[in-house]
């Protein structure tokens, strides 16, 4: 069907300054996408759900019931609760729609929440038969909750608020994947609670975010397993009305934490745990404080960061088994450097069986779809001639606040203006369907205006030419962007796909399904420098997570060079593939890539500067991230990886190139964990550190050893037994 696109015409209109069109008299045609072009799966399903108009707000739970798969379209649905069963998808509108509460029935199967704004309601699993399969993504300031229920196979994914499910009394909770959870001020932001007869496990939180609750923060309590990817904490107990450590767990089975970052500004806060445990496996600990405390059972192994902790009061059965700690780069157990190898038998049993552990299945890898690609090789040839649209999308954003476009392409010969306001944005049909293309190549697609702690909304499109897809600058006023979603967009052909040009912040955010295929930086921070340790100089990226994003063919893949440091980053399910450089970073606090594949970069002379010295490295990843269960293969760059601390679990590094640059820093610690390692380690020219535990080197078989502490390129075995790498933190039971 050919679409034909009218200009609205206006006798008097409003417009903000910076952004004021006049309107085009005649129609203008939208030449269609060339056919059999279709867009990404999850963007399918969602448009060919029953779309129930905000006037019919009463009818939703009959619209459910008969059609199965609802979405809503931009406003309040509230006022009318709903209960989902086997099947049914909600799909609120890219700008999040706000719903009332929602019960999940006993005994379902495969419920979709998605884009849903309960603010203060409840979403609340009903007690009785199995609840499984389920997904809710992308749901704001709501309370999950449950009680004496049973759950299994389900993921909370960009989850804000509280979850709350009390399985102490009966039910279980298994194998949940709980991807980007954040809360705050309420309290408790998390409560986990099994039982002894139906035993709750497997259950993986990869990026949690805790900000000031004003009591107590977590409650974990009679849980077979759990883990932590990731785990920052800013402040907490804030008006003094908890009396519990921040990470407060008991009776507890195997715990495993990583990268535990964040810090307590409160004159007399509590602990930042409290742990009874059977089992602790902690890495990357560098959060603090002087009144941490673990009970007398529980077998601790620490690797990298931050020691110092107190026992409860008692007869200490646990061990403490402390590799890489507090800058001394030893192994330590229960308070005794190990310079041989262990030869105590019931000493080397108890360790190697507890650092080995059960193996269990995997994480499945991201089913990469190909990324549409509605305008082909010929685009640019193609779009010679054609009228321009600017000031018919513009209007659509000055009137409507969020320009819907329908299918087709639109050509633009200048940029389109959003403010960050949280009720201005475009969205398409698809990425497949509506492409918004530069009629050259000099000017931004879309320059952001001012905005502080607020957003704006783009999704199902292509965005294609220009000089960048998206530019955010203070040309337009102070930006400081949060809470940003983003969907279902891919970037081509553009110097940089995303500028973030001396901003103040991008905080919180969560950018799902992007493509950046054929750009010079897929994503670029471009931050104020230098830092001078003030909010004037403040230039940040924290707590954003790339999450199914594919960089494709590009020079830098991803560009977050910080002054001002970037904290708890992650890039979870995303392809770097076929780029010269896949991440060129620094000033990273717990930067982590989880379930991540690296295939094809060809690496390239990546210019950075340590303290007064500058250097050119061609490898893979520039900076000092967390690698959890990812893939390198077929890269063909000088090195991999250009670190100066690395922690890896469950990751198979399959090319044989070198695996660390060993020519930048002085001294360097690299801890690799339940990894497969094919490529040789550098030059001795720096002093490197690290702990290596049941990984194997094909290129060092004397570091194949299920625990090795590396000293000043000197390598110490430990524990001398075989090894058998699996993954143990991205794992489901």
């Amino acid at each position: 069907m050919k679409h034909l696109i009218y200009f609205l015409l206006f006798s008097t209109a409003v417009f903000s300054q910076n952004y004021q069109y006049s309107l085009e008299q005649a129609p203008v045609k939208t030449p269609e996408p060339p056919a059999g072009v279709n867009n990404q799966l999850e963007e399918i399903d969602y448009f060919k759900a029953y779309l129930l108009p905000i006037a019919q707000k009463a009818t939703l739970q009959a619209a459910l019931n008969k059609y199965g798969s609802v979405r809503l379209e931009k406003g309040d649905y509230s006022g009318v609760d709903i209960v989902m069963t086997t099947d049914q998808r909600l799909y609120g509108h890219p700008s999040l729609t706000k719903v009332s509460n929602i019960t999940i029935a006993a005994g379902s199967k495969n419920v979709r929440l998605e884009n849903l704004l309960p603010s203060d309601k409840i979403i609340k699993f009903e007690t009785g038969a199995e609840i499984s399969g389920c997904i809710f993504k992308s749901i704001k300031w709501a309370t999950l909750q449950g009680t004496n229920v049973a759950l299994r196979d389900n993921s909370f994914i960009d989850f804000g608020g509280p979850i709350r499910i009390d399985c102490s009394v009966s039910g279980y909770i298994r194998n949940t994947k709980i991807i980007k959870h954040q809360a705050g001020t309420v309290s408790n932001l998390l409560i986990m609670k099994g039982n002894s007869i139906d035993p709750s496990y497997g259950n993986v939180h990869l990026h949690t975010n805790f900000l000031t609750p004003h009591g107590d923060t977590t409650e974990l309590d009679g849980l077979q397993s759990a883990t932590f990817v990731g785990l920052d904490a800013e402040g907490w107990n804030l008006l003094n009305q908890g009396t519990k450590a921040m990470f407060s767990a008991k009776n507890m089975g195997n715990l495993k934490i990583t990268d535990f970052g964040g810090g307590s500004y409160e004159s007399n806060s509590t602990p930042s745990y409290d742990i009874d445990a059977d089992n602790l496996s902690f890495y990357n600990k560098f959060l603090r404080t002087s009144n941490d405390v673990l009970s007398t059972k529980t077998n601790m192994f620490l690797v990298f960061g931050l020691g110092n902790y107190l026992r409860k009061s008692g007869t200490v059965t646990g061990f403490d088994l402390l590799a890489n700690l507090d800058g001394k780069n030893a192994v330590l157990y229960n308070g005794v450097e190990q310079t041989a190898a262990i030869t105590n038998t019931s000493v080397f049993n108890t360790l190697s069986n507890t650092i080995q552990g059960p193996q269990y299945k995997a994480w499945a890898r991201a089913n990469w779809e190909t990324l549409p690609d509605p305008l082909g090789p010929n685009w640019k040839t193609e779009r010679a001639g054609k009228p321009d649209q600017t000031n018919y999308i513009q209007n659509l954003i000055n009137t409507n606040g969020i320009a819907e476009l329908p299918e087709g392409i639109f050509y633009i010969a200048s940029t389109l203006k959003l403010p960050i306001d949280s009720n201005h944005g475009i969205i398409g049909q698809g990425t497949g369907k509506t492409v918004i293309v530069g009629l050259t190549d000099d000017f931004p697609l879309i320059s952001l205006t001012g905005g502080q702690d607020t957003n704006f909304i783009l999704a199902n499109l292509t965005l294609q030419g220009g000089s960048e897809g998206i530019y955010s600058s203070q040309d337009y006023g102070t930006q400081h962007m949060a809470l940003q979603k983003m969907k279902f967009v891919v970037f081509r052909n553009q110097n940089y796909g995303i500028h973030l040009k001396k901003i103040k912040g991008f905080d919180n955010n969560f950018l799902e399904n992007l493509g950046f295929v054929d750009c010079n930086i897929g994503f670029f921070q471009d931050p104020l420098m230098p830092w001078a340790n003030d909010s004037d100089t403040s230039s940040f990226v924290d707590k954003t997570m790339f999450y199914k994003n594919q960089f494709i063919n590009c020079g830098i893949a991803v560009s977050m060079r910080a002054t001002r440091a970037d904290n708890l980053n992650a890039w979870v399910d995303c392809k770097f593939d076929n780029n010269k450089t896949a991440l060129n970073t620094s000033g990273q606090n717990f930067a982590i890539a989880a379930n991540c594949d690296f295939t094809n970069n060809k690496g390239s002379a990546v210019t950075g500067t340590v303290g007064d010295y500058t250097y050119k490295e061609n490898a893979v990843i520039n900076g000092d991230l967390s690698y959890y269960s990812c893939n390198f293969s077929n890269n063909s760059a000088a090195f991999l990886i250009n670190s100066k601390s690395t922690t890896m679990e469950g990751c198979n590094l399959l090319d044989t190139i070198t695996v660390f640059a060993n020519t930048i820093y002085y001294e360097e610690n690299h801890n690799i964990i339940n990894s497969t390692v094919n490529g040789r380690f550098g030059g001795a020219a720096t002093k490197t550190h690290g702990v290596f535990i049941n990984s194997s080197f094909a290129a060092h078989p004397e570091y194949s050893k299920v625990l090795v502490n590396l000293k000043e390129n000197v390598p110490t075995t430990v524990i001398d037994k075989k090894t058998t790498p699996y993954p143990q933190l991205l794992v489901t039971q």
